[in-house]
């Protein structure tokens, strides 16, 4: 998890951990699914995002080392 990422996770609630929580062990069980759409970083990498409830899940897999790299956090609002 990107520092970004993990200072999102820290500041959000227990219940929002919690839900957060789920968010991110359904997405390491199909870690190299695709998401709602794609960005790339500074560097040209493909990241995929995810909307899942009310957040914005920004991650890219790492086929090499079978790792889901989670890069950021963000909480939808209405």
């Amino acid at each position: 998890m990107d520092e970004a990422a993990a200072m999102t996770l820290a500041a959000v609630s227990r219940s929002q951990q919690r839900r957060l929580g789920v968010i991110l062990d359904g997405l390491k069980t199909v870690p190299f699914r695709s998401g709602d759409f794609q960005q790339r970083d500074a560097a040209g990498r493909l990241h995929e995002v995810a909307l899942i409830d009310d957040w914005l899940v920004t991650y890219w897999s790492d086929h090499a080392v079978r790792e889901l790299r989670i890069v950021s956090l963000e909480q939808i609002e209405d």
